[in-house]
């Protein structure tokens, strides 16, 4: 065989293998199952446990509204839900962007209000409980995992209809979002990240305090801000559960995330009545001089949790191995 025609051979290959992967990756990713047929019941009870998970748990706006952050606790400014500016490779490290300065692209904040045309409001529950638990938007694309999903895949059926409920009785908003623009090669890096669900996700008795607990430090994000996980990846990194040392940017000034665990570090010499009482410091928001001194953390909206369902958290906590903080190293 010449070699004219080792390098025609070569080059099928080539091309052979770059037609196959392009198939994969928009043939057969992100990974998904059809919108699951999830009917959601509005009653009172479910419209008021709709709310505090919104408000206080989960608190959707935070994310999904502007905020302001000369204001304690950067709460979120009306029209709640209606989406907020674009992250792109102009933006600034604070708040919802997580140290993203410079993004790859641009990705804009979505509309969850229930306006038909640029909301949820023409969306099933199926697929709005889809996007929430396994990162794949109506039209079957993957989210990008700025929505955390990854740790909303543990929300039960019952708070995720509860939360479609609450949601869908907002007032509409008409508040248009660009479309993403994801640069090379995270476009196609995220498209491997969505985890279908195998079926329903049952409740967790609140009379098993450690698990609930677990269930919160989930749902809540507990675990995602204070496990340090490698920038870009959903995955936390092995043995760090907890532990704290992620950083959050706000201004010119970079905090590290607590340790969690029961280590001196950490929450070692803390009693339940200290960690609850930590939740009652900030009720309501205030003015603030500089950016710098604002904290990521919401503490006014985390102040509305339960005694019962902060005390379940502390109940998990103590069952963690005692860590030692490593701080993440800042990325710019």
């Amino acid at each position: 065989m010449t070699l004219k025609s080792v390098l025609k051979a070569v080059g099928g290959l080539v091309v052979v293998a770059v037609a196959g992967g392009a198939v994969y990756l928009y043939g057969f990713l992100p990974r998904q199952r059809p919108a699951p047929d999830f009917q959601v019941v509005s009653t009172p009870e479910v419209l008021a446990r709709g709310e505090y998970l919104v408000k206080h748990v989960f608190l959707c706006n935070d994310c999904h509204s502007e905020r302001d952050w000369m204001t304690f606790s950067g709460p979120a400014i009306p029209p709640l839900g209606a989406g907020r500016a674009c992250i792109d490779n102009n933006s600034k490290a604070v708040g919802i962007n997580f140290g993203m300065a410079g993004f790859p692209g641009r990705l804009c904040i979505r509309n969850i209000t229930p306006d038909v045309e640029t909301g949820i409001g023409g969306w099933t529950d199926g697929e709005i409980v889809r996007a929430m638990r396994e990162g794949v938007s109506r039209n079957g694309e993957a989210l990008f995992p700025i929505m955390p999903w990854f740790m909303y895949q543990y929300m039960s059926d019952e708070d995720a209809a509860a939360v479609i409920a609450y949601l869908r009785a907002q007032e509409p908003v008409k508040s248009f979002r660009p479309d993403r623009k994801l640069d090379f090669p995270l476009n196609i890096i995220f498209r491997f990240y969505p985890k279908p669900l195998d079926g329903p996700v049952p409740s967790i008795p609140r009379s098993d305090t450690v698990a609930w607990g677990k269930y919160l430090t989930k749902v809540a994000r507990c675990e995602f801000c204070h496990t340090a996980r490698v920038r870009g990846q959903v995955e936390p990194l092995p043995g760090r559960l907890m532990s704290g040392g992620v950083p959050f940017t706000m201004g010119t000034r970079t905090e590290y995330s607590k340790n969690l665990t029961p280590h001196p570090d950490g929450l070692g010499n803390w009693t339940k009545e200290a960690f609850i009482a930590r939740f009652r410091v900030h009720t309501v928001p205030f003015p603030l001089e500089r950016e710098e001194d604002n904290s990521e953390m919401d503490w006014v909206a985390f102040s509305g949790m339960s005694d019962e369902d902060l005390g379940a958290i502390w109940d998990y906590l103590r069952t963690l191995p005692p860590l030692e903080t490593k701080l993440l190293a800042r990325a710019d």
